[in-house]
């Protein structure tokens, strides 16, 4: 069962992942970014419990300090392939 959440995230990122055609999962604390055509992108919580915590985006473990930045930054990986 799929079900759509828009809480927290603000309406030019929604259209942003809407137009991207993005299929966005989460299973216990990963969030995936899947699209056709484009590798699959991991997002991960990184130092939790610590002043340095955030998320980790990619295989390169870019660090960003929240999910909503992890999604963008990891759909920009996305797009340049």
């Amino acid at each position: 069962m799929q079900s759509e959440s828009t809480t927290g995230l603000s309406s030019d990122v929604l259209e942003k992942i809407r137009a991207s055609a993005t299929t966005i999962s989460a299973k216990i604390t990963t969030v995936r970014l899947e699209k056709i055509g484009s590798s699959t992108i991991e997002i991960k919580p990184r130092e939790v419990g610590r002043d340095t915590e955030g998320f980790s985006v990619g295989k390169k473990e870019i660090p960003v300090q929240t999910l909503k930045e992890g999604i963008v930054v990891g759909m920009e990986i996305q797009a340049r392939g």
